[in-house]
């Protein structure tokens, strides 16, 4: 099959009989993208509290990242609980409030975008890799900088992209220490053995027979 060249350009009839989109792999890059949309857009936005995640998962199926980390740290604080909310940021202890079917949600909607790169699950198996070595584990998501490993500024130094490493979101302020991130990472959620239906059951059932007590 004869290709034709002109003004510097492949014809349309490409050396193997697609066009030029298929030859460069531009129908490739497409599609990827719609996958990862749709996969969003597939994800069951489960609560046990009544959380709207619409406006996450529009954020995540649109690409834009900067402002799904908006909308995911301020699910996180109403999640905590109401004392969370008054101080704007929630601290450590307040992580097992959040019920295993919301995290689990959070989780889904930044895998998903993501094609599996981003989410807090994604995090805590990097974490493992690194034997729980916080050092370590921030260089490698790449929330460390220069020689001294300083912390990047929040937030124009971050990456809000696809180009940015495994594990790089979503964002946990960890410079007033790692017991926050930590307790993210022990959330069981995140536990692989076990299952979100299973651990919210076993929850209510020990809520109940500890009321049942008085």
């Amino acid at each position: 099959m004869a290709v034709r060249v002109a003004a510097g350009k492949l014809d349309s009839v490409s050396l193997f009989g697609g066009d030029t989109a298929s030859l460069l792999g531009g129908s490739q890059v497409v599609e990827k993208k719609r996958s990862c949309k749709d996969a969003v857009m597939e994800v069951e936005l489960g609560t046990t509290v009544g959380i709207d995640y619409t406006a996450l998962r529009d954020h995540l199926a649109n690409g834009a990242f900067r402002e799904a980390e908006d909308e995911t740290r301020a699910l996180l604080i109403k999640l905590a609980g109401s004392e969370a909310v008054k101080r704007n940021w929630v601290y450590f202890t307040e992580v097992k409030n959040i019920s295993v079917t919301d995290f689990q949600t959070l989780d889904n909607l930044w895998k998903a975008a993501s094609n599996n790169k981003f989410g807090y699950s994604v995090q805590k198996e990097i974490w493992m890799q690194n034997q729980k070595r916080w050092p370590k584990f921030f260089k490698q998501i790449d929330w460390v900088q220069g020689e001294n490993n300083n912390y990047r500024k929040w937030p124009m130094e971050f990456t809000y992209s696809l180009d940015a490493p495994r594990g790089h979101m979503p964002l946990t302020n960890a410079l007033r220490g790692t017991q926050l991130f930590q307790a993210i990472m022990e959330h069981p959620a995140f536990d692989k053995t076990s299952t979100s239906k299973t651990l919210d059951q076993k929850a209510a059932e020990s809520a109940g027979r500890t009321a049942s007590l008085f």
